[in-house]
Parts: C-alpha cells; structure tokens; sequence
C-alpha cells in the first residue's frame, strides 16, 4: 500500500497537478485519503521514521526537501492521536509543527509555486490545532498559537518577496497566510501584532488584490478594516468593511452577519445608517432599531440608554467604547442641526447674511437631550450651561462637524453662507478616497 501511494505521490509531483497531490498529502486526518493511508500504516507501526525517509528519498531523490516534507507527513499520519483531548491535541500540533517546517522548506526552494494548495491546508490546519490546543488546555495566553503565527512568517516573507512573471505564483500564498496570521492575532487579542503583516501585503494588496480568490479577499479585507476600526481610522475601516460585505457570498450568514457588525460600528460615526430590514437580515436589530431614531434627532439621552441596554453585546463585539465615545460627538452635531432647522422653520439660509443660531436655544435643547449628571437636574434634566455648549461648537468646529465662528458678544453661532447651513455631510468630515 505505501509503495503504491508513494508511486501516486511522485506521478502527481511529475505531471505537477498541485491540487491533488495536495489531497494526497492532506493533513486533515477525517479526510478519506488520510483515513485510508493511517489504517495501512498503523497496519506496520514498527516502522522506525528512519524508514519512512529512506523511502521517500529513494522515491524523490531528486529534490531533498520534498522527501523529508513527505516523510513527516507519513509519521504524522500514522501517529498523531484523533482525540480532542488536551495531551492528544498537544501531540498532533507537535507532529503538525514538523511536517510544516518541512513544508516551509520546501516552498523556499526555487520552483514550488505548485506547493501552495498544500501549503494553504497546512496552514489552515496548524492554526486550527494550535487553537484547540489553547481553548483545551485552558491556556489563555494561546502559546502554541502564537508559535503557529511566528511560523507562518517565514513563508508569508517568501510569497511577498517572489517576483516570478509566472503564474501560478507563490506570490498566490501571501493572502491566505496572511489571513490566518491574523486570526490568530485577533484571537490573542493582540492588533498591533497586525502592522507587520499589512506592511508585507501593502505592495502586493495595491496591485493583486483583484485577482487573489474571492474567500481571501474577503477575509483579508474584513481583517484590514477591523484593524482600522481598531485604530479608528473610520473611514477607510467603513471603505474596507463595505468591500468584505459585498465580496461575502449569501449563503455565509454567519459571516456575513460578523463583516455587518464591524460595518455598522465603522458607519454610523460618519452619518451612514443601516436599513431595518437589512439588520433584521442578520438578527442586529435589537441593538439598533431604537438607538438609530435617537441618534438622528441628536437625543444623546436616548443612545446613551440604548447603548447600556446592551453593553453586553457591544463589549463582546468591542465596540462599545467607540460608540460612546463617537456618536456623543453626532449627537452634538445632530442635535444642532435639528435645533437650527426648528428655529427657522425649516429655511436655516437666510435671504442675506450667514445662518445665525442663538446659544441659549441649543442649550435649551441640550438640557433636554442630554442625559443629566450622576447628581441629577431639574426634573431629571441635565444640568448643563451655557460654557459647555460653547465648548462642544468649539469641538465641533475643530474636529470639521461644523463650519462657524462664535460671536461672544450676541451669544450666537454664526454659520457658514452655502447649502449645507455650515453642516457639511458627516461622511465628508475626514473622508478618504480608494
């Protein structure tokens, strides 16, 4: 039986049909292949490893690397345990962790772009183990994962560094590897691991990220805009989470459901709202259906207790303290907007001058909308003055909201002359292009 499948191997190797030679050594032990090759070597378990690559070199004699990639593989095959008990996870990601060294040797050699469907489910399924190990073992710090991501840099520098015109490339691995840095980086908990790897995909994002496969495009985009969320850069995490959402298929709810969380905590700080029915789509209303109508009209009292309504949820997604912290500022905005078409019944250009809005009516409004202190105002209402509204136009104009100066003298905010009343779009204030 193994002289056969040997035979097999070789003849896939020679006529360089990667993606089955890829199924004849998939490290996946319920896949029927690797079923099927396990039970003819537990059949022999006496064989030393010596064996193994004896045979494999005297089958490739012509390229080391390969005949020590597939020696690892057999003893992989024959010994790693099936259990998803800790000890036997621990002693599958050991013999996982040589066969993909062995792998990684061989993709540096000269001409193995046909390795890269083998080495994209070697990569695949070393992150998977090292994942389970942690969650069995109870190890929070993932240590064998963060050796599988360490691992994965090495053929990730080779993929970003090949310059071969031809195609298939190995320049066709850089994404998938990537993207399964980067779960494991998200796993940990640690984005600012994630620099080195956008740096190594940067040249090669510009100029082939139209043509990678569409589920690596996908996930390499969702993973780059939750990095920008993360570091707020709103904008282009929205541009990126928008281009994950449009590329993930229909039938992948689940994840289609995680792109539109991220989406929607990149969007409404810059003044795009979802629709309903597509939150009911993927069962997000309940977090949003009242906190969208409060945060138009600028009703800061409203978000604040839709937000703490389910703190659970945004703190699971991590958005919680984004969202505090940036639709404050639109409710600002909003609210001044709402205040200003209120007081010139809908007309805020006037015939000649700039629009004008008197501080003491925002303030009115304010005290209002705005939640009150711990110590609480007046009939529960905020106890807010005339300086803190000063100080918030201020914020505004600084941070690009609002276009107007503050005449002291008359207590008004004097607006920018134009359509838009001295309010650009909120989805112009820092807006990038792509």
């Amino acid at each position: 039986m193994l002289d056969s499948w040997l035979d097999q191997l070789k003849h896939r190797h020679q006529h360089r049909d990667p993606a089955q030679f890829a199924a004849l050594v998939d490290p996946d032990p319920t896949s029927p292949s690797s079923q099927h090759l396990r039970n003819a070597l537990q059949s022999n378990p006496n064989l030393r490893p010596a064996t193994y690559s004896t045979l494999a070199r005297s089958t490739f004699a012509d390229s080391r690397p390969l005949a020590d990639f597939v020696a690892a593989f057999l003893l992989y095959t024959r010994d790693a345990p099936l259990g998803n008990e800790p000890a036997a996870l621990d002693r599958q990601y050991s013999l996982l962790e040589d066969c993909f060294k062995t792998a990684d040797r061989l993709f540096a050699q000269g001409d193995t772009a046909w390795f890269v469907p083998t080495l994209r489910k070697y990569a695949r399924r070393l992150v998977d183990v090292a994942l389970a190990v942690g969650r069995a073992t109870g190890d929070v710090k993932l240590t064998r994962a963060g050796e599988a991501a360490r691992m994965l840099g090495r053929p990730m520098g080779v993929a970003a560094n090949d310059r071969s015109p031809d195609s298939p490339s190995k320049r066709d691995a850089l994404f998938f590897l990537a993207n399964s840095t980067f779960r494991v980086y998200f796993a940990l908990s640690n984005l600012r691991l994630c620099d080195t790897v956008l740096n190594n995909t940067q040249n090669a994002a510009l100029a082939r990220l139209d043509t990678v496969p569409r589920g690596d495009r996908c996930a390499f985009l969702y993973y780059r805009g939750r990095i920008a969320l993360y570091q707020r850069r709103l904008p282009q995490a929205r541009n990126d989470l928008r281009r994950a959402f449009a590329l993930c298929s229909a039938a992948s709810w689940r994840n289609g459901r995680l792109i539109l969380t991220y989406l929607v905590a990149a969007s409404l700080p810059l003044g795009f709202f979802p629709s309903l029915a597509l939150l009911s789509h993927f069962n997000l209303a309940a977090p949003y259906s009242a906190l969208l109508p409060a945060l138009k009209h600028g009703n800061l009292r409203g978000v604040v207790a839709e937000l703490d309504a389910h703190q659970a949820f945004h703190l699971k997604c991590g958005n919680y303290l984004l969202l505090r912290e940036k639709l404050e500022t639109l409710c600002w905005r909003n609210l001044a907007r709402r205040v200003l078409l209120i007081t010139t019944n809908g007309r805020p250009v006037p015939p000649t001058g700039p629009p004008t809005l008197a501080l003491s009516a925002l303030l009115a409004a304010a005290r209002v909308a705005m939640p009150p202190d711990s110590d609480g105002g007046a009939a529960g209402e905020s106890d807010l003055d005339l300086d803190d509204v000063e100080s918030m136009c201020v914020s505004l104009m600084e941070q690009g909201y609002l276009k107007a100066y503050i005449l002291h003298s008359k207590a008004l905010l004097v607006l920018q002359k134009g359509p838009h009343a001295g309010f650009p779009p909120v989805a112009s204030v820092g807006a990038v292009t792509e």
